[in-house]
């Protein structure tokens, strides 16, 4: 009888675990995509501004800082990697962004 109950102690205390392997993984995956998304939705801001710059001032803006200072533009630049490549007045910039946590 006793033999039985530690058995089945044994099993669910494996069961216990193996939940929480599967929930700490679960929001690993779902943080990892919330972060992307921010990432993009950090690009798209990036990009409006550029082109409202350039709808009114007839020329894209050469860096982030110009942006910055004359649309207001906010980036939590701790939290992502920017890459703000201008190319030339009349051309979008390429622009990238990463998540920190994340290699490009």
């Amino acid at each position: 009888m006793m033999k039985h109950k530690k058995k089945m102690l044994g099993l669910q205390l494996f069961m216990f675990m193996g939940i929480l392997v599967m929930l700490y993984y679960g929001f690993s995956i779902a943080d990892s995509g919330l972060s992307r998304e921010d990432a993009q939705r950090a690009k798209e801001a990036i990009q409006k501004a550029a082109l409202e710059c350039y709808s009114i001032e007839g020329a894209y803006p050469q860096s982030l800082e110009y942006l910055k200072q004359h649309y207001g533009l906010y980036i939590q630049e701790d939290a992502y990697r920017i890459r703000y490549h201008y190319i030339g007045a009349n051309i979008m910039p390429d622009t990238d962004v990463y998540p920190r946590s994340e290699q490009p």
